[in-house]
């Protein structure tokens, strides 16, 4: 119901009007009067009306003032005026204000009752448009999602000059120019994710994922894409002066929110230096990726910077952080389960540098390394289900040839690679199956109004990033796409070959609002609805 409130100081005509309509019968909730506008505007400001009636003529402060002062802070608020005067100046400035009735009284109980209804349907109207807008304003966020990944891949791989960016930017809505730039790159994923398999649904890890968006959104300095199913990144603008303490606060706020679900919610934080120019953000994305590949080597410190990379090297160098026989094992499991690609030449270079440089170019360490290496991905490759023997071929076996430092990165990158590729391997066929069982569910409910991305991924029970992400990815459109192209191709079919109505088939293939259903139409068909049923497709 919407709330009426009113303003009248002859106190005749308040209670006459209070009274005399049943306004819950008209869609309405009488929430209060006042004799004046003085009175009456801190109620207002509580009470929040939908409708505002009121006198132009009273003590204190008029109905013009009020309505001067209502339409500054609560501009949806609809206004009736009642008033004994019959003067077309009062008329010109209601016109002005936005007023939608001027009546005169005496009030006539069935030109209110007229009025009230004529407006509860135009703000019912209204607030189907207002749904109809922010439907389609999800659907456009979830398409920009996709876009967004692309570019911000292109931006930090160097493919796109600074003239590019600043076009691409602009048709995505994206503002980018800034004195200094900075990125910050946070990886989540639930407590015991394995990237063996896809990543599960948990309503922990939506709700911190939603809380850091919700903080985002409401901060112009700051642009989020995402750069893999389990890490974002965060494009920082500044000035000079602030770049550095504006990053602080961007990595503060994000790791409150990691830190509300405890051990539930595996997180890890990293930045990059601050560039001054749009060219060089691929630098600072590489410094930040360097930095936070050191979470496979120190899982339990969340918030990572180049302290935390000397702090590594130190603690190797002086046996602090390794096993009592070197390298911890643990460490190359973690980033056997973890790691991508992209990760392995920073992860090998922590390696490598956190030991003495003494140590790194003796023979037996390399040896040892390579073995440690060997040893773990066996054993990884049998906690995945994955026969080990397959990497038992002589050139991923350590041999001799591994007792250089140079021999040995090379040997544990290639090892590396092979595990993470074969680990890929089975998680690809699970999600191969996993987007069957989607696809499936999305074709037996695409006609149900409530059908979404949040939906599909819990009932497949996988992260609905992970979801939106590898759905993206495999069927090479987004989840939106492919919903409104089920519901389209449903509708086509209605209209060719069924006498049901627009509105009719609106509801069958899942829009709720017929106006609505015809302006997707007209997007994917070319053509209205009726147009299409005329054979006027284009």
């Amino acid at each position: 119901m919407f709330k009426v409130f009113l303003v009248e100081d002859e106190i005749v005509v308040r209670e006459g009007i209070r009274n005399n309509i049943d306004w819950e019968q008209y869609g309405f909730q009488y929430a209060g009067d006042a004799p004046d506008g003085e009175l009456a505007l801190p109620l207002i400001r509580q009470i929040r009306p939908d409708v505002l009636i009121t006198d132009i003529k009273m003590p204190f402060m008029d109905g013009l003032a009020l309505i001067e002062l209502v339409r500054k802070e609560l501009p949806k608020t609809k206004i009736i005026i009642i008033s004994g005067y019959d003067d077309f100046s009062y008329a010109q400035q209601a016109i002005r204000m936005g007023v939608e009735q001027y009546l005169l009284k005496p009030i006539v109980k069935s030109k209110m009752v007229e009025v009230l209804t004529e407006l509860h349907k135009k703000m019912t109207d209204e607030l189907k448009q207002q749904e109809y807008y922010e439907e389609f304003q999800r659907e456009v966020r979830e398409y920009e999602i996709f876009t967004r990944r692309r570019f911000f891949e292109k931006i930090v791989t160097g493919s796109l000059r600074v003239r590019e960016i600043c076009e691409t930017a602009k048709e995505l809505g994206l503002d980018v120019n800034a004195p200094f730039y900075n990125i910050v790159l946070f990886s989540l994923s639930s407590a015991g994710y394995d990237g063996s398999a896809p990543e599960r649904y948990t309503e922990v890890l939506t709700q911190v994922e939603d809380e850091i968006r919700g903080f985002i959104s409401g901060q112009p300095d700051l642009l989020l894409f995402i750069w893999s199913v389990t890490t974002y990144a965060i494009l920082v603008k500044g000035e000079k002066d602030s770049i550095a303490e504006r990053t602080d606060e961007c990595i503060r706020s994000i790791a409150d929110c990691c830190s509300k679900a405890g051990g539930d919610v595996n997180w890890h934080i990293a930045c990059g230096t601050p560039v001054s120019r749009l060219g060089s953000i691929p630098v600072c994305f590489q410094d930040a990726s360097r930095i936070l590949s050191c979470r496979y080597l120190c899982p339990d410190v969340h918030i990572l910077t180049e302290d935390t990379v000397s702090d590594i090297r130190r603690r190797f160098s002086t046996g602090q952080g390794k096993h009592k026989n070197g390298v911890e094992q643990e460490r190359i499991l973690n980033f056997l389960g973890n790691g991508s690609t992209e990760d392995i030449d920073n992860f090998v270079d922590q390696l490598m540098q956190s030991a003495e440089r003494e140590k790194v170019a003796h023979p037996v360490f390399c040896k040892y390394l390579a073995m440690t290496i060997y040893l773990a991905a066996v054993k990884y490759l049998d906690t995945i289900c994955c026969h080990s023997y397959s990497i038992w071929s002589r050139e991923l076996r350590p041999g001799d040839s591994a007792s250089e430092p140079d021999e040995a990165r090379q040997y544990v990158r290639r090892v590396l690679q092979y595990v993470i590729e074969m680990r890929d391997d089975v998680s690809k066929k699970q999600q191969r199956d996993l987007l069957n069982q989607a696809i499936e569910y999305i074709n037996r409910h695409y006609h149900e109004e409530s059908m979404s991305l949040d939906r599909v991924a819990k009932e497949v029970n996988i992260s609905p990033n992970y979801f939106s992400a590898i759905f993206s990815q495999e069927i090479g459109m987004t989840f939106i796409e492919y919903l409104t192209s089920k519901r389209i191709e449903r509708a086509k079919y209605l209209l060719r070959y069924t006498d049901k109505r627009s509105g009719e088939i609106a509801f069958a293939v899942g829009y709720k609002d017929p106006h609505y259903f015809s302006f997707v139409f007209k997007k994917v068909a070319g053509c209205t609805p009726s147009e299409y049923r005329r054979g006027e497709s284009q």
